[in-house]
Parts: structure tokens; sequence; C-alpha cells
């Protein structure tokens, strides 16, 4: 014969494991738990997603500081000396003067001269 809900809820209390469990300050506890650490926004995934953006974040600092550090070497080189300034603008802006002839070289193609 089946006991009624009630008689089974008091035979479980009268366990320890379940005296704690049935504990409504246990079950409000694990309750407000589930909505904190899954249900809210700010749950435990999107703690971690925000912890690996910041480590990419400050990956990205690392890098854009050495580039600007560099770049502002190679400024400082070009603003000091004028020959480096000219041989600057000749290889990245194919700068020439008045009475000069470039001319431009293929280097992705081999010469094929020796078949």
């Amino acid at each position: 014969m089946k006991m009624p809900l009630k008689e089974r809820l008091t035979e479980l209390r009268k366990r320890k494991v379940w005296r704690v469990l049935l504990n409504k300050y246990f079950l409000a506890a694990l309750i407000f738990f589930i909505v904190i650490g899954f249900i809210e926004s700010n749950n435990i995934g999107q703690f971690f997603r925000n912890r690996a953006t910041l480590r990419a974040q400050k990956e990205q600092i690392k890098f854009y500081r050495s580039e600007i550090e560099s770049i502002e070497n190679k400024l400082e080189q070009l603003n000091s000396q004028k020959d480096s300034l000219e041989k600057f603008a000749r290889e990245e802006y194919y700068y020439q003067s008045d009475g000069e002839t470039v001319y431009f070289l293929d280097e992705e193609s081999p010469s094929s001269s020796f078949e």
C-alpha cells in the first residue's frame, strides 16, 4: 500500500541527508545559485567568455604597443637622416628625382632565360 505524500516527506526528513536537502533555507539557496549561475545574463558561461575576450584584448594591446614602438623608432630614424628618408620614399612610394628614369622589376616571376 502506498503512503501519502505527507507521510513520505516526514519519513525522508528523519534521515539526516534528506533533512538537510529538504530544509527551506537550503532549497532557497540552491534556487538562488541556479538562477545566478545559469539563468541570469551575467552567468558563469558569460564570465568565462569575458575572461577569454579580456585575455585576447590584452595580447592585442601588447602587439599594438610593440608595433607603435617599432614605428616610432623607424620615424625617428627617418627624421634624423636625410639619406634614410630619401631611401624610404624611393622604396615605399616610388619617389624619383627630376631627370631620373625608374625601372620596376617583377621579383615574383623568375627569369626563364637559362632553359
